[in-house]
């Protein structure tokens, strides 16, 4: 992760930390022969660029991709890890920007396939108001994102029911 000024307190600390627990909690996983971790890329290098609607580039900024497979299926997710600092209207902003990106096809024409996104949380009350905002979306987008605990994010990526509430 890169790092501006005024960054480096606590949360911005506790974030890196979070996103690191779950690089840690999916080598485990590997370890136990779960998963294979085919790639896991904390931002910045995860990040991706496109064109807007009017023409200006757009980042998205994911906290991590990663790709795992168990058997012959591989799966793939942009991770976003919550840490109940971001409200709820900055999440559907970032979820809008998730959803102008997959519309792009870049992601599909690159990978075959969009990664589901998903939003990594400490606590069952922060994935409900997660899961809300997600609710709260256009039909068309919703299948995009789950929402699910940090300690179970294997499950997330590897359940089709997800995490979602």
């Amino acid at each position: 992760m890169s790092v501006k000024a005024g960054q480096a307190g606590p949360s911005f600390q506790d974030h890196v930390l979070a996103v690191a627990e779950t690089n840690v909690t999916l080598v485990d996983a590997e370890r136990s022969g779960r998963i294979e971790l085919l790639q896991f890329e904390a931002e910045p290098p995860c990040w991706r660029s496109f064109s807007g609607p009017g023409g200006q580039t757009v980042l998205l900024k994911p906290d991590a991709y990663l790709r795992l497979a168990i058997g012959e299926l591989e799966h793939s997710a942009f991770v976003e890890v919550d840490l109940g600092t971001e409200s709820a209207p900055t999440i559907a902003r970032k979820c809008g920007v998730y959803a102008a990106y997959w519309r792009t096809g870049l992601e599909q024409g690159r990978r075959g396939v969009f990664p589901m996104v998903l939003w990594l949380v400490r606590d069952t009350a922060r994935r409900a108001r997660i899961a809300t905002v997600v609710a709260g979306l256009p039909a068309e987008v919703r299948a995009l994102f789950r929402v699910a605990l940090i300690t179970h994010v294997v499950e997330a990526i590897t359940d089709a029911k997800g995490g979602n509430p």
